[in-house]
């Protein structure tokens, strides 16, 4: 084999294969800096709490309670997964109560703390909360929301719902919960890498699927 036909075929073999690996790994490890966004959120009308995953710890419900002291929401809505399946330790009813429960004994009102149980769709549990708050939008003539996220979902979630109620005279900015790992340090550590990884794989999941 000539010399000239063993570096074409490298060629190939490096823009085939290692370039698109080289890109891909690129983008994971730059996530980081694109995943969530630096627009500052505004006093609202209402808030939005999805407890669909897991429970927040005791800092971001402690944070929420501030943002409520300081005006900055009227009213929060918790927003819990209905589970039909009874595999989880905690269901829904179980894991509001807990989180209502702690916000309240750092200062907000039960009679300003909802709830909304929404149902399992293929599109993910964001999409389907957005859906539920565009009918309470309209409803209850809402002029601003309030998103209360972690802090590298924070732009996946934004644009879901500002795509929802993209119909509606409704302003939606959101709160990201500092997070303890940042673009430099998320892969030293294995609850860094799967948070920003699954994040990843959540926003390019909802922008093939048109979702964003």
């Amino acid at each position: 084999m000539q010399v000239s036909d063993l570096a074409f075929r490298f060629k190939l073999l490096l823009l085939g294969f290692l370039s698109p690996l080289f890109l891909c790994l690129g983008f994971l490890f730059s996530s980081p800096y694109w995943l969530g966004t630096n627009d500052p959120y505004q006093k609202s009308d209402i808030a939005v709490l999805e407890i669909t995953e897991s429970l927040p710890n005791q800092k971001q419900l402690k944070t929420i309670a501030n943002l409520y002291t300081k005006s900055d929401f009227k009213k929060l809505i918790l927003v819990s997964k209905e589970d039909k399946s009874k595999n989880l330790l905690f269901g829904p009813f179980e894991m509001d109560l807990k989180v209502k429960e702690i916000l309240i004994s750092n200062g907000i009102p039960s009679s300003q703390i909802m709830s909304l149980v929404i149902p399992a769709s293929k599109m993910g549990d964001t999409d389907e909360a957005s859906k539920n708050l565009l009918k309470l939008a309209v409803s209850d003539n809402l002029g601003s929301i309030l998103l209360l996220t972690r802090e590298f979902e924070k732009r996946r979630v934004l644009n879901i719902y500002k795509k929802t109620l993209t119909s509606l005279p409704v302003k939606v900015t959101a709160y990201g919960f500092p997070s303890e790992i940042s673009g430099s340090n998320w892969f030293l550590q294995e609850s860094g890498v799967k948070e920003i990884s699954v994040e990843f794989v959540r926003y390019i999941y909802s922008y093939i699927r048109g979702i964003l």
